[in-house]
């Protein structure tokens, strides 16, 4: 019998042909018999808020491509249990977690494991936060030509703001201690804020223990944003029927930070006694949005504002543009808080003569925004309103301006303590300037020439002595000075702390620093740290007192500063900043 081999008969290029057909067969064989890919659990991308000891459901959902087998669920802050799945074999689904709060409030966690038939195992965490309080309903109040109307807000429901939300002439909004109202992000036409507009009132009444906060969409209250986070919604802005002295618009005017055919943002008038509402217990956080081209939205706007309306303890904390800007009007203000602001603390504008008291202004130099940050700005008015009458006779005590940190790039003509000029005519009494790194600026022009009287009404031409040609009306007497990095209380020391802008004659200088030596000191307060961080404790805080300051609208405290060396500070437990500096 013959050996036959049957190989021997196969041709190379068929032997080929087999080859290739073998390997797809292998190829397709190890493709059919593949593992599928693992499961995918996905959580909620926002967290889930809880009452202690009150149940949320929380849902994952889940991808499987093996096919459903099982979940498991763990928890921390408090206990969790799956209340719903999807089925064994199923694809996609969700498994729903109901979750039993503790009864401490503070940060908890939801972890959903997922495993498919095949044990492949896929996890997610969702974030808890447990509150003391209630979770609150929210009620969105979108703008509208016909405003809100006459309603009052409760501190049970959060009210986001969507858009431009007027209060319109003859409406009244009364809103409940303890109110939260956030507003929506955006620059532009899609900013939101909320304006009290000429005729129109707020009555806004929070308490020490319920103050009524005002901040962006994604503030939780709880954390949620950075301290130094702005532009998260705009801010707060109340117009009046009070006096300017923008005489050449008719003195009437819009105000910054509302497009320019809003007719609701005009303000101004002829009466000084004009009543906006009340303002107490108030604070307003992380705004500032962009309107336009260096058109931002202040943390508050008071554009003629009447002495009538009330405005006490109420803070500004993190505003992009300013904390509060006065546009003329002759409103009160007492025991104010304004902190990271991303320009200046205080701004005044346009003839602004009314009264600040017991104001604190914290200036980080980390937070600042603009490239001419300053403690306060006091315009007197703009353009050719600069000489004219009413002037800007702002009358301001116990005002703490402190400065932290060094604006490193900046001149001194850009970052200074305060600055005065276009024709201010206020004074300062009883008051700390401390830690800026640039000085006290004081302009003088001479072609800023008031129509009545053809005297020159610059600052300097304000604070001159009548008897001298001026006016005599700026005052900046019985301070504590520790600015600019002088430390001497001396002709030095003021010549250092001190300067007088677009004035080339030394001796007019000198002559407002000798001013100056005379009525103030130059010395170190001594601040405390933590809760006693604005807290003065020197000698000089309690001696050297301006009094009678009745007479022009004021308070004699007896002491320099915003905080009372021997009591608490007016900002204690209801402001954000009282938080921050005890942390």
């Amino acid at each position: 019998m013959k050996n036959f081999n049957l190989m021997s008969k196969v041709k190379p290029v068929q032997i080929a042909i087999l080859f290739m057909f073998g390997l797809t067969a292998i190829a397709s064989c190890s493709k059919d018999d593949a593992t599928p890919d693992a499961p995918k659990v996905t959580a909620p991308t926002t967290t889930t808020d809880v009452q202690v000891e009150n149940s949320v459901d929380v849902n994952f959902t889940a991808d499987v491509p093996g096919g459903y087998a099982s979940a498991t669920v763990s928890a921390n802050g408090g206990s969790a249990t799956i209340s719903s799945q999807p089925t064994v074999g199923d694809k996609t689904g969700t498994i729903v977690v109901s979750f039993t709060a503790s009864s401490t409030a503070g940060a908890g966690s939801i972890i959903v494991a997922v495993t498919d038939k095949n044990d492949k195992i896929d996890d997610a965490t969702a974030s808890i936060n447990i509150t003391e309080e209630p979770v609150k309903p929210t009620k969105d109040i979108y703008a509208s030509a016909d405003g809100i109307g006459t309603v009052t807000w409760s501190k049970d429901t959060v009210y986001v703001l969507r858009g431009f939300i007027f209060v319109n002439d003859g409406q009244t909004l009364t809103i409940e201690a303890g109110t939260v109202i956030k507003g929506q992000p955006g620059q532009g036409a899609g900013a939101s804020a909320l304006i009290i507009a000429r005729g129109g009132k707020i009555n806004a009444v929070g308490t020490e223990s319920e103050p009524i906060i005002m901040t962006g969409l994604a503030d939780d209250l709880n954390g949620s944003v950075p301290d130094d986070a702005v532009q998260t919604w705009g801010g707060l802005i109340i117009l009046g029927k009070a006096t300017t002295n923008n005489i050449a618009e008719g003195g009437e005017k819009q105000i910054e930070g509302i497009p320019v055919d809003e007719t609701r943002g005009l303000y101004g008038g002829t009466d000084d006694n004009d009543n906006s509402g009340t303002l107490k217990y108030i604070s307003v956080r992380h705004g500032g949005s962009v309107i336009g081209a260096d058109n931002e939205i202040n943390g508050i706007s008071l554009g003629a504002v009447g002495s009538a309306t009330t405005i006490d303890h109420v803070e500004v904390f993190s505003n992009f543009d300013d904390g509060i800007e006065f546009f003329g009007g002759d409103p009160k203000l007492t025991n104010i808080v304004i902190s990271y602001a991303g320009d200046d603390g205080l701004d005044q504008d346009e003839g602004f003569h009314g009264t600040v008291q017991n104001a604190l202004v914290w200036k980080k130099a980390s937070t600042n925004q603009s490239s001419d940050p300053r403690g306060a700005e006091l315009d007197g008015g703009v353009g050719s309103n600069e000489p004219e009458k009413p002037f800007a006779t702002a009358k301001m005590a116990n005002i703490t301006l402190y400065g932290e940190g060094e604006n490193s790039g900046l001149s001194a003509s850009n970052k200074q303590t305060f600055y005065m000029r276009d024709g201010w005519a206020g004074s300062f009494y009883n008051s700390i300037f401390y830690g800026f790194d640039g000085p006290i600026d004081m302009e003088r022009r001479t072609d800023k020439i008031n129509s009545e009287d053809g005297k020159s009404a610059s600052c300097y031409d304000q604070w001159l002595s009548v008897a001298d040609g001026g006016y005599g009306n700026l005052k900046i007497e019985n301070n504590l000075i520790y600015t600019n990095g002088v430390t001497t209380n001396d002709a030095t020391g003021f010549a250092n702390v001190f300067q007088l802008s677009d004035e080339t004659d030394a001796g007019k200088e000198l002559a407002v620093e000798q001013y100056l030596m005379t009525y103030n000191k130059i010395v170190d307060p001594s601040f405390g740290t933590g809760s006693s961080k604005f807290t003065p404790s020197a000698t000089d805080v309690t001696s050297d007192l301006a009094t009678g300051l009745s007479t022009i609208g004021l308070e004699d405290k007896g002491y320099k500063g915003a905080v009372d060396p021997s009591g608490t500070p007016f900002f204690a437990n209801w402001s954000y900043t009282w938080t921050v500096i005890n942390e």
